[in-house]
C-alpha cells in the first residue's frame, strides 16, 4: 500500500505546511523556483528492521504519519534517538503541532494572506481546502469589472466542482489557464490572495468539528 491522496492532503493541511518539530515552512518558492523539504514520516515503521516497528492496522494511515523537515525526519529515525522519539512522543508532538496551527489560523482577522502568483499556486490552495472555499473581492467600480471579476470567480468554482474528475493532463492545462487569468487580473489592476482558516461551518446544525476552509480574496492593486 501507499499513502493515499486524501491522507496526504489531510496531513499537509492540518500541519499547516510546517515541520511538527521546528515549525520551518516546508514548501515555498525562492527566486521563482519551488522547493519542498517536507517528508511524510511513519511513526511506526512497516519494516521489521525499521524504527519503532510493531504490528499496526494500517501503516499508511493518517494516525501513523507525521510531517517533518528532512533534518528532523533523519533525527527521529536515527537509532541513537529512538529512546527519545518513541511512538507516544511523536504522536504527542504531532498533536501539539496541530493545536499550534489551529491557534495560528483560528481567526479570519489573522492577516496571514498569501499572494497567488501563478496557476499552480492557485490550484494548490483550491485542492487543499477540505470542505469549503469562501470568496471576497474589493468593491467594483463599473459593469466591466463586475463581468470580468465574476468570470474569474466562475472559473475558480467550476474547477472546484470538477477537480476530482480531472486527469493529470487536464490539471496541467488548468494550471496554464489560471496563470494566464492571473496575468490578465494584474493588467486590470487586481491580484489574488488566499489563506486557510480553521472554521466550523456546520455549527448551526449541531456539528462541532472544525474544518479547513480556503478564503480567496481578489484585491485591487494599490499604487
Amino acid at each position: 500500500m501507499s499513502i493515499s491522496e486524501k491522507v496526504r492532503k489531510e496531513l499537509w493541511a492540518k500541519s499547516g505546511n510546517r515541520c511538527a518539530i521546528c515549525k520551518i515552512e516546508l514548501f515555498n518558492s525562492i527566486s521563482k523556483e519551488d522547493f519542498n523539504i517536507g517528508e511524510e514520516c511513519h511513526i511506526i515503521s512497516s519494516k521489521v528492521s525499521g524504527p519503532r516497528h510493531e504490528l499496526y492496522y494500517d501503516y499508511d494511515s493518517y494516525d501513523n504519519l507525521i510531517l517533518l523537515c528532512r533534518n528532523h525526519h533523519k533525527e527521529i529515525d536515527d537509532c541513537v534517538n529512538l529512546k527519545t522519539y518513541t511512538k507516544d512522543k511523536l504522536r504527542s508532538l504531532k498533536k501539539q503541532h496541530e493545536n499550534w496551527v489551529n491557534q495560528q489560523l483560528s481567526t479570519e482577522d489573522s492577516g496571514f494572506l498569501q499572494l497567488i502568483k501563478n496557476g499552480r499556486e492557485l490550484i494548490s490552495v483550491l485542492t487543499n481546502c477540505t470542505v469549503a472555499c469562501f470568496k471576497s473581492n474589493d468593491e467594483l467600480k463599473n459593469i466591466e469589472e463586475v463581468d470580468f471579476i465574476g468570470g474569474v470567480w466562475q472559473e475558480i468554482f467550476d474547477f472546484i466542482d470538477v477537480y476530482y474528475e480531472l486527469e493529470p493532463s487536464d490539471i496541467t492545462r488548468m494550471e496554464f489557464l489560471f496563470s494566464q487569468m492571473i496575468k490578465e487580473l494584474e493588467t486590470k489592476g487586481f491580484a489574488i490572495y488566499a489563506r486557510f482558516v480553521k472554521k466550523n461551518i456546520f455549527e448551526k446544525f449541531g456539528v462541532n468539528d472544525v474544518y479547513d476552509t480556503a478564503h480567496i480574496h481578489i484585491k485591487r492593486i494599490k499604487g
